[in-house]
């Protein structure tokens, strides 16, 4: 059976602000902080929470880790 993708990478490019989860890896690459140490500042209210997206996953939100970069993010941050 063949897959469909209804969405390529480059429809993507006309919704520049389309928000995405990521998971530990990715996030660990943009904000280079170790897991122990992105737990520990989400537990103190310094970091985006992560969302469960699954029974044993869970992910943040692009557009919160890109806000918490830039400085913007603070608890109950909410994109615009």
């Amino acid at each position: 059976m063949k897959a469909i993708s209804i969405v390529d990478s480059n429809d993507l490019k006309y919704v520049p602000d389309i928000d995405r989860m990521i998971r530990e890896k990715e996030c660990r690459q943009l904000t280079t902080l170790g897991n122990a140490t992105r737990w520990r500042m989400e537990k103190d209210g310094k970091f985006p929470k992560r969302i469960k997206i699954g029974e044993r996953a869970a992910a943040y939100r692009l557009s919160e880790i890109k806000a918490w970069i830039a400085g913007e993010w603070v608890p109950g941050w909410k994109s615009e």
